[in-house]
């Protein structure tokens, strides 16, 4: 299944624009919508992404629905709690494969854990 930065990033390159072009259409900086493009930072709000669409003319709607697949799947408190743990946090955003929220309990978990010397 393509992800929303691989989406982003394919239809941005039919498009022939750049990532400035975009940032700048919707007042977003290169670096933020290059980390979304490489999955290091989650899709953007949806009202955003609309931006997005209307931008780079996409009329079905493709790049909202991944969007909001992604946004359902993880938590709103996720990334915040990530951010708790910082050598975890930099591997977790950089990770290819999206975690639930039943998977991310299950990893701080394992973690907390290790952590207090449980496991090895």
């Amino acid at each position: 299944m393509e992800s929303f930065g691989e989406a982003f990033r394919k239809a941005r390159i039919d498009k022939k624009v750049t990532l400035r072009e975009i940032g700048e259409y919707i007042g977003k900086s290169i670096g933020y919508l290059s980390d979304i493009e490489h999955g290091r930072k989650q899709p953007p709000k949806l009202d955003t992404v609309s931006e997005i669409e209307a931008f780079l003319e996409i009329e079905d709607g493709k790049l909202i629905r991944l969007a909001a697949k992604f946004r359902k799947k993880v938590s709103k408190n996720v990334t915040q709690r990530i951010r708790m743990v910082p050598r975890l946090s930099e591997a977790l955003l950089r990770a290819d494969k999206d975690l639930t929220s039943e998977e991310f309990d299950k990893l701080m978990n394992y973690y907390e854990e290790i952590k207090k010397g449980r496991k090895k």
